[in-house]
């Protein structure tokens, strides 16, 4: 009888182990399905980390039980390893110096959440103080080019105008800024590149089509001049999920079982299957006028979307990933202010540097922890 349960109970951990293993291997495969066609492939790229730390308990299990079984474990995490080097760096990077190597040049990448402190929500126009915080995050990196995501312009404050500070006391003279009125309060908000080095030509790249969300930022782009090379920066920010308290109640309150949070559930599904659809059209947009882009592209900002996804592949295409070059571990970038749970994800990576592949990243760090719900991204990347 003992050897007949055994034999169930090794059945079943078997079976359990090929139903994750399948589902790791269709998160390994995600990023080449377009969430038009296959809307649930969103939702597969943000459980990837989390199924290939079950198939890592599964072999640890089987080399105690059966030994021989941990080849199944093992070949299948193999076979979807290309999917892990792109959530996890294991280059292990060195300590981030303040001073820039010589011949580079540092970027940064920043979601400010219109400067609403990480525990408040809403802006208050008596925030000075953490404004400041903000801006000497800047001046304590001094990058020579920085895209801000959900940046405000307050021309009302005059030289306290984030805007005013950063080029007149910063020394940022050359910007690109799409900023819209969305307060109604003569405070404009959208992404802005700043530069210390001269732009040749800028503009404003709105979405085709737009989202009726309409909560995803115009792309900016600005062709910097680097001494004889002219770069093409993109600043982009891909529609965000949009979730409000409701939507935050239902992540937290999991174990709710009654018809409210069945329904409640069902529309947080639907909300973000139609984001993930977004972020598909979004994606194919912004690869088609990078196309068209006669300097060597780098991309930064906010896709609202983890590495295992279409969005993710789709962008940074044939570019080198700052963070993978030089970063360590899993690199969060976002804590939400909202969610209990999503505080304590450490999967969710959706700001990203990608630089092509003629360049090197030289070093690589992150930081701004609670001045915004995201991180900053900060990189020395020079030409190879």
């Amino acid at each position: 009888m003992g050897n007949f349960f055994k034999s169930v109970s090794i059945g079943a951990m078997m079976l359990l182990n090929i139903i994750v293993a399948a589902l790791y291997l269709a998160c390994s495969f995600a990023p080449y399905m377009h969430p038009k066609t296959w809307w649930f492939t969103g939702f597969l790229g943000l459980f990837f980390p989390y199924f290939l730390v079950l198939l890592l308990l599964f072999f640890l299990f089987w080399i105690f039980v059966r030994i021989k079984l941990t080849i199944f474990p093992l070949l299948v995490m193999l076979a979807g390893f290309s999917a892990v080097a792109k959530h996890v760096s294991f280059k292990g990077g060195d300590d981030f110096s303040i001073k820039k190597v010589p011949g580079s040049i540092r970027f940064m990448s920043w979601n400010l959440r219109h400067f609403v402190p990480f525990d408040e929500s809403m802006f208050k126009p008596d925030q000075d103080k953490h404004l400041q915080l903000i801006l000497d995050q800047v001046k304590k990196y001094q990058p020579d080019v920085i895209c801000f995501q959900e940046f405000v312009s307050m021309p009302g404050k005059g030289k306290k105008d984030p805007m005013n500070y950063l080029e007149h006391e910063l020394g940022y003279k050359y910007h690109q800024f799409a900023g819209e009125d969305i307060f109604g309060t003569s405070q404009y908000s959208g992404i802005a590149i700043f530069s210390r080095f001269p732009i040749a030509e800028g503009g404003v790249v709105p979405f085709t089509p737009a989202s009726p969300d309409g909560n995803a930022e115009n792309t900016v782009f600005a062709d910097v001049i680097d001494g004889v090379d002219t770069l093409r920066i993109y600043a982009v920010h891909l529609q965000s999920f949009g979730f409000g308290a409701r939507e935050y109640k239902v992540i937290d309150d999991v174990k709710a079982k009654n018809d409210s949070s069945v329904i409640q559930s069902k529309q947080l599904i639907k909300k973000m299957r139609n984001t993930f659809y977004w972020h598909g059209v979004q994606s194919d947009f912004i690869v088609n006028e990078m196309a068209a882009s006669p300097y060597p592209t780098f991309v930064m900002g906010d896709l609202n979307d983890v590495p295992g996804s279409y969005t993710y592949a789709a962008v940074r295409g044939n570019r080198e990933d700052a963070f993978l070059a030089k970063g360590t571990g899993l690199g969060a970038t976002f804590t939400s202010s909202s969610s209990f749970i999503l505080q304590l994800l450490p999967t969710l990576r959706i700001d990203y540097i990608f630089h092509p592949q003629q360049y090197e990243a030289l070093q690589f760090t992150q930081g701004g922890k609670r001045l915004s719900d995201h991180a900053f991204l900060v990189s020395d990347i020079r030409k190879k």
